[in-house]
């Protein structure tokens, strides 16, 4: 890699250049998905290339159906074959093999293209001349001979959206030398990017600028990979006096199309121009306003339309109703403005008010029955009081219309945005603050749930940079004593502060330098952090105190909370019983044992209790092996028992247990207590669950992986904490719901 100092091109690993008597070894890697006699060719066509340079191939089969892997095993044995069992994609899988490659180069060959002799040696032997450069790509050429997709310029609205009319409406190609804007001189040439279905890096490169962008899953994958490897400094070549055919066969489907829209869209969002690479005033984003204005369309026309049908059915059913369509409409019109200041009360119109579609129900469900609520209210009257079942009905069939009408029209406009922002449409320019291991895994996170809405720029670090710094690509853009120039310079939006509790002084510095600027800051917490950060701050007479893991819950929504858990389990208990004494039948036939299993586990104020659950497991399975946590594809699981843990049948017999009160639906899971004497010595914060009731489900079950190792809970312990440090009623639900999700897909173990 090179070092801080190497800034310009030309400086780049010059005593790294390979001798011309030894020609590095190249790693070919091609993606192959139902193109047998396509990659028969391609391959074929490898073995006639100057055999005296060293190469590996690695072959990717994404789930073909066509016998390409038998073709791969029986004819070219000397290949390294990966089998994806469902269809991954071109750019994950192309992924996947860069993590096997070994070679000082790596080829990206499509399996549509066919090599001519010396290709390849030409090809690594331009960047062995050239150390600055990192990319090299040939001339690209139908099989009859005509030139394809030359266009060396980074893509805009100007040259994609001209491209895309070529190929729907005149079937003609992508491109043309013209378009290209390069000169046919006989030595290599500088470009912008070269498509990847010939794309030769150097690993230096690529270990610099990283894996392809797994977002840009169609597309301009290609422009992105080499854009940012321009700017870490190298160089793009292209050379038109070597040629590469490519096979007129086109990989075509309603998706694939719609994917690169969507990845054209993301490109441009994510380096940010339309109309020039320099250029960033015309990045496509969901501004604020937009945000609001449809919104407020949405539930103006789901406010207006459920008036209207329910006036119509009241109509239908012989009430009295407003006879004339404009009167209907005028009604209907202050009817939302009342509508409208309910959900501004409750909430419902601040910016990216929820990515959950679910808190976005609750709320709506909440505003409209006190809506509703204030609404029979205000129109009472005595002589309601004679047809009270009527009345009631009336108002009861409204708030469901309404409910619905605006749940339907926000859970649509929430979809929406959430694959907008999953296609990088709408994401938040953001820098995070730290250089650590923390602040790495953070954005590894961010990156694997991009409807988050963050599009992390850079990082900071708390010193000056001494190294060039990055990770996946996302380089160290300066210091904390910077942080003021950065934001300016980097239109940031967000900042999180991922630093570690050493560099905890830093803060202020971070604060003080964005104190005037129009950026929001987030500080991400570790364990101890986050029970500072939940900490409620009272004040007496203006001496602040800090309450140290306050009690969110109020009284009244914990006896709420115990009151449907007795209904709950009865009516699970109950209503279910003749299906539990079959699954109990069933257990008893498919192997030997009891029907029921109970173990020892610890509860709430450290009270230890027997936990029952349906036996999934061999009789005295632990008989051997001792207390141990159940593995992914566990032996001592029975056949029948497989099915009850998918579905999570195994665990009703809890709900006998939350009968009692030694349990709740919601909250911590319990655990045996070797386990908890283990994790309280490694753990300081492990007791703090065992403050509530343990639940059947909880926030750590439906967001953390299936507990597995020591290492496993110990990190499910900071969705417990969370929980604990959020309980409300409303919360309950949601993870009630999201539980209920889980089991309907099946996703248990």
């Amino acid at each position: 890699m090179p070092s801080a100092t190497d800034n310009m091109p030309s400086s780049h690993h010059q005593s790294e250049a390979p001798a011309a008597a030894a020609l590095p070894s190249v790693s070919i890697l091609i993606y192959a998905h139902n193109e047998k006699e396509a990659l028969n060719r391609c391959l074929v066509s490898i073995q006639q290339t100057n055999q005296m340079l060293r190469h590996e191939i690695l072959i990717i089969d994404d789930a073909s159906k066509d016998g390409t892997a038998a073709l791969v095993q029986d004819q070219f044995p000397q290949v390294t074959l990966v089998q994806n069992k469902s269809a991954r994609g071109q750019v994950r899988s192309i992924n996947q093999l860069l993590e096997k490659a070994t070679g000082s180069y790596v080829l990206l060959l499509d399996a549509r293209t066919t090599l001519q002799p010396h290709t390849l040696e030409q090809l690594t032997g331009i960047l062995g001349k050239n150390p600055e450069a990192g990319i090299v790509g040939p001339r690209l050429a139908a099989p009859s001979g005509e030139t394809l997709d030359i266009c060396r310029s980074f893509p805009t609205i100007t040259t994609s959206f001209p491209k895309f009319l070529q190929r729907v409406f005149f079937k003609q190609p992508a491109s043309s030398p013209a378009q290209a804007g390069i000169s046919k001189a006989g030595n290599s040439m500088e470009v912008e990017f070269v498509p990847w279905l010939c794309l030769l890096i150097r690993r230096e490169t690529l270990s610099e600028v990283g894996r392809l962008d797994e977002r840009i899953s169609e597309g301009p994958v290609d422009a992105d990979f080499c854009m940012r490897a321009r700017s870490h400094g190298w160089k793009i070549l292209y050379d038109p006096q070597q040629t590469v055919y490519l096979d007129s066969i086109e990989r075509k489907s309603a998706r694939m199309r719609f994917k690169k829209i969507w990845s054209a869209f993301y490109f441009f969002q994510k380096h940010s121009y339309l109309w020039r690479a320099e250029s960033r005033d015309h990045a496509i984003i969901m501004p604020r306003a937009i945000e609001q204005f449809l919104l407020f369309s949405s539930d103006f026309i789901a406010i207006i339309g459920s008036y209207l049908l329910w006036s119509k059915i009241r109509g239908m059913l012989g009430f009295f109703t407003i006879a004339t369509l404009p009167e209907l409409l005028m009604t209907g019109f202050w009817i939302f403005c009342y509508w409208f200041l309910v959900f501004m009360f409750f909430g419902l119109y601040r910016t990216w008010y929820a990515y959950s579609r679910i808190d976005e129900v609750i709320s709506i469900f909440k505003a409209v029955f006190f809506g509703v609520l204030l609404i029979f209210a205000l129109t009472f009257e005595i002589s309601d009081l004679s047809t009270p079942s009527t009345s009631r009905l009336l108002i009861v069939s409204y708030w469901v219309l309404m409910t619905l009408a605006v749940a339907t029209g926000r859970g649509s406009l929430r979809t929406l945005q959430r694959r907008m922002l999953e296609s990088g449409i709408g994401l938040r320019r953001t820098l995070i603050v730290g250089w650590n291991k923390k602040a790495r895994s953070l954005y590894d996170k961010i990156q694997r749930f991009p409807a988050l809405g963050y599009r992390v720029v850079g990082f900071v670090e708390t010193s000056s940079p001494t190294d060039r710094q990055s990770h996946d690509g996302v380089p160290v853009i300066g210091s904390v004593s910077h942080l003021g120039q950065i934001v300016l310079r980097e239109n940031i939006e967000e900042i999180l502060i991922a630093l570690s509790w050493k560099q905890r002084k830093f803060v202020m510095a971070v604060i003080s330098q964005c104190a005037e600027k129009d950026v929001k800051l987030n500080i991400i917490p570790d364990l101890y952090g986050t029970v500072v950060g939940r900490a409620r701050t009272n004040q007496i007479y203006g001496v602040p105190l800090i309450e140290i893991l306050p009690e969110h819950m109020a009284p009244w929504e914990k006896k709420t909370k115990r009151l449907l858990d007795i209904l709950v389990s009865a009516a699970v208990i109950l209503i279910g019983l003749p299906f539990w004494l079959l699954v109990a039948l069933i257990i008893k036939i498919d192997s030997r044992g009891p029907v029921l299993y109970s173990q020892e586990r610890v509860g709430m104020k450290n009270r230890h209790y027997r936990m029952f659950k349906f036996r999934s497991m061999v009789q005295d399975a632990e008989k051997r092996s001792g207390p141990k946590w159940a593995d992914k594809d566990d032996p001592r699981i029975t056949k029948i028992g497989k099915w009850l843990r998918k579905t999570r049948i195994d665990e009703i017999p809890q709900f006998w247990n939350v009968l009692k009160g030694e349990m709740s639906l919601v909250g911590p899971r319990p655990e045996r207590p070797y386990f908890v004497e283990k994790l309280r010595k490694e753990v300081p914060l492990y007791s703090r669950r065992l403050r509530v009731r343990p639940g059947i489900s909880g926030w750590a079950q439906i967001k953390g992986d299936y507990d597995a190792s020591l290492d496993t809970v110990k990190q499910k312990l900071q969705y417990d904490i969370f929980y604990l440090e959020n309980m409300s009623l409303r919360l309950d639900f949601k993870i009630l719901l999201m539980t209920l999700y889980v089991v309907l897909r099946g996703r248990g173990q």
